[in-house]
């Protein structure tokens, strides 16, 4: 048996799960930094400061990196995605713990990432949606994910006593149930995903969109549902792990793990791009208020939003009405169809009914 190396780089040729979970986060993660980019641009384009929820989703991503970094070390340094024996026999028994301690690290980073994307996408539904009872649901249920992530990151990081004993198995101590602790975090997650997902249905539900807007809507509402989906299928890999092989079945989970958040940022960015994407395509088929501030230049009309049941309309009002007063009127009748230009001319406001005349202004 060849003498332990210390680390498995030299094996990543081999590592088929490694490479295909640094290739799965990689492309991703770039696809997650462009979002990003595309939603503070939008914000620039606007003429608007960050908001709240852009914050929380900067951060969620400036997380994403940390445990992106995890992973690597996971794969490049501790062979996860090859079998125990192989680590083993290549890197000696110290590799576990190594192994432990940056699994640890990357389950505390996943906590928080997902909750951060959870309070950023609820966060926007307060600005976008002023419906009352969308108000009340969305503080009720950042309230609720608030509780999960404070809950959540208190058991992962006090799992065993003291926690050091998650990674030095022959520590003094104990240690509680992993599989029922990753199962009641995941489980809530998945509910509260659900929750966020239908929350604003009734008012979406009561717009006029268009075609393109519906696909952009279809779209985003498929990647929402396909993370619940990815989530739940996490929840099955985890009771199927080997604890005589981690470093193989957790290639597996790790896979799953890094793509719920990631495509989490993803969906929580796109109904914010409508400005960048028009400026960058020259097209305005996505533009419209998506993001709860009017993107149309200012015109000398004044417009007024009539919001019901069924549909969403912008009249136009005038500010001014320009007549011909009656003797005009009658000349340009007489004329038969001919335009006939006079020098009387009358303005009402639209507002009030107060009269300008021409010779009144000229008298001022």
């Amino acid at each position: 048996m060849p003498p332990p190396t210390g680390t498995l780089v030299h094996e990543l040729s081999q590592n088929w799960l490694g490479k295909a979970d640094i290739a799965v986060q990689t492309v991703l993660l770039a696809i997650g930094f462009v979002a990003v980019s595309l939603r503070l641009w939008s914000r620039r384009l606007l003429g608007v400061s960050w908001q709240g929820n852009d914050y929380l989703i900067v951060a969620a991503m400036i997380f994403m990196v940390g445990r992106y970094t995890v992973e690597l070390a996971l794969i490049l340094l501790c062979g996860m995605g090859l079998h125990a024996a192989e680590v083993a026999s290549v890197g000696g028994p110290d590799l576990f713990v190594q192994f432990d301690q940056l699994t640890y690290a990357g389950d505390l980073l996943w906590i928080t990432i997902v909750a951060l994307i959870q309070l950023s996408i609820l966060h926007y539904y307060l600005g976008r949606f002023p419906r009352q009872i969308i108000i009340w649901a969305s503080y009720v249920t950042m309230g609720l994910c608030t509780a999960l992530w404070i809950a959540s990151t208190f058991a992962t990081a006090f799992f065993c006593t003291p926690p050091k004993k998650v990674w030095l198995s022959d520590m003094d101590g104990h240690c509680g149930n992993r599989k029922m602790l990753h199962l009641g975090t995941s489980v809530t997650e998945v509910v509260l995903d659900g929750v966020i997902l239908l929350l604003p249905s009734p008012a979406i539900r009561d717009l006029v969109l268009s075609r393109a807007r519906k696909v952009a809507l279809g779209c985003i509402y498929a990647l929402g549902i396909g993370i619940i989906a990815v989530s739940a299928v996490r929840i099955k890999v985890e009771f199927d792990l080997d604890p005589e092989d981690p470093t193989y079945g957790s290639a597996r989970k790790s896979l799953l793990t890094s793509i719920v958040p990631l495509l989490g940022i993803i969906t929580a960015c796109l109904p914010v791009l409508s400005p960048s994407v028009q400026r960058t395509f020259g097209t305005s088929v996505f533009s419209s208020t998506t993001d709860g501030i009017s993107t149309s230049p200012i015109s000398p009309s004044w417009k007024s939003t009539l919001l019901s049941k069924s549909h969403m309309e912008e009249p136009e009002i005038p500010l001014v009405t320009v007549t011909m007063p009656p003797m005009a009127k009658k000349l340009s009748e007489l004329a038969h169809g001919q335009i006939k230009i006079t020098s009387d001319w009358e303005i009402h406001s639209a507002r009030n009914s107060a009269r300008l005349e021409r010779d009144s202004i000229r008298r001022g």
